[in-house]
């Protein structure tokens, strides 16, 4: 078994910009930090409750008549589902959330909806606003305006299908349509995180613990068994008539581990951690990812450095030798790092 400093020395260092938005933060500051987890049964609900979860997002399937999703996924990926299967489990598992202090969020983030599907996606997403969702994600500029007419008022999110890259895009956002919350795209820097949190009263969600690379979402690669998401390349040309150098990163969908900078995104005040998986096959290991990062932010609460809850979660965590450190730790998948992997997408 290593020894957790040399763990820790694993770590490569951040790039120059982004060194000078690495910071301490006060310990109270963690409270504030939402862990937004994946759900789409009673079970994982119940899993992520006693991960740590403070909020969840969910999709409900959309009607039979209707061909495509009304949220960033299909129904299935690899043969596992991804949404809520009907109605009345939807509300259910809102009820309980709420009955545990946990926020809901409705994925309704479809990066296109035609006008047809109009009507059927406005009631779909009424649905998920009577069965009390706090919040609808939404992926489309047209679908932000429909919400924005029919439900005036609606706590809107800005999720990763729109691609929110820039703070002038997000202001535009906030102001034309009311939304409240922005997923900045899973590339951007702490820099970039910095400048968005910023802005004033808008609420920053970063994603943790997954690969979309730059464009995310937008590459429109075919989500097959095997090739995982499809939108980060690993390849890097090489000067003259040389081929083309494999990062070992192409069609990378593989996690990308954000825990030894949660301080810094405390630090920077961003409103939420969000974990992947809605689609995940193994759901207590999800729910394991989830109760990382809560041992994460509980840390920086502590006064902890970062150094100490990694010994914290290696004292406690089997799956920390087991399973991250070989599959993170040594293969330097680090989401803030001076990494190969990280030089192929940012």
């Amino acid at each position: 078994m290593s020894d957790v400093t040399d763990q820790w020395e694993l770590a490569p260092p951040h790039t120059e910009r982004e060194t000078p938005f690495v910071a301490v933060p006060d310990p109270p500051a963690a409270a504030a930090v939402a862990l937004d987890a994946p759900v789409r049964n009673l079970q994982m609900l119940e899993l992520q409750i006693t991960g740590g979860a403070t909020e969840i997002y969910l999709a409900q399937r959309a009607p039979a008549d209707t061909a495509a999703s009304f949220d960033a996924l299909p129904g299935k990926r690899d043969g596992d589902v991804t949404q809520v299967s009907n109605r009345r489990l939807v509300k259910e598992i809102i009820t309980q959330a709420h009955a545990a202090g946990l926020k809901v969020n409705l994925c309704a983030d479809a990066p296109a909806v035609t006008a047809g599907d109009k009507k059927a996606y406005l009631n779909h997403v009424a649905q998920g606003l009577e069965a009390g969702a706090d919040t609808v994600v939404v992926g489309a500029l047209p679908t932000a305006r429909w919400i924005a007419d029919t439900h005036p008022g609606a706590p809107l999110v800005a999720g990763a299908p729109l691609g929110v890259s820039t703070t002038a895009f997000a202001q535009r956002l906030q102001e034309t349509y009311g939304v409240r919350r922005i997923v900045v795209p899973h590339a951007a820097g702490l820099d970039e995180i910095a400048a968005f949190c910023a802005l004033d009263r808008l609420e920053v969600e970063v994603p943790v613990q997954t690969g979309s690379g730059a464009d995310c979402h937008h590459c429109r690669l075919p989500d097959q068994p095997g090739s995982g998401l499809g939108c980060r390349a690993g390849y890097q040309n090489t000067p003259g008539d040389g081929a083309p150098v494999d990062l070992g990163g192409f069609l990378d969908g593989a996690s990308d581990c954000a825990l030894c900078d949660v301080p810094s995104l405390v630090a920077l005040g961003v409103a939420a951690l969000q974990i992947p998986g809605r689609e995940s096959p193994i759901i207590r290991q999800n729910a394991k990812i989830t109760q990382m990062y809560r041992r994460a932010l509980d840390g920086v609460a502590r006064g902890w450095s970062t150094k100490q809850t990694i010994a914290d979660i290696d004292r406690v965590e089997l799956t920390w030798q087991m399973g991250w450190v070989p599959r993170m730790c040594e293969q330097q998948r680090c989401r803030f790092r001076d990494t190969d992997r990280r030089r192929t997408h940012v």
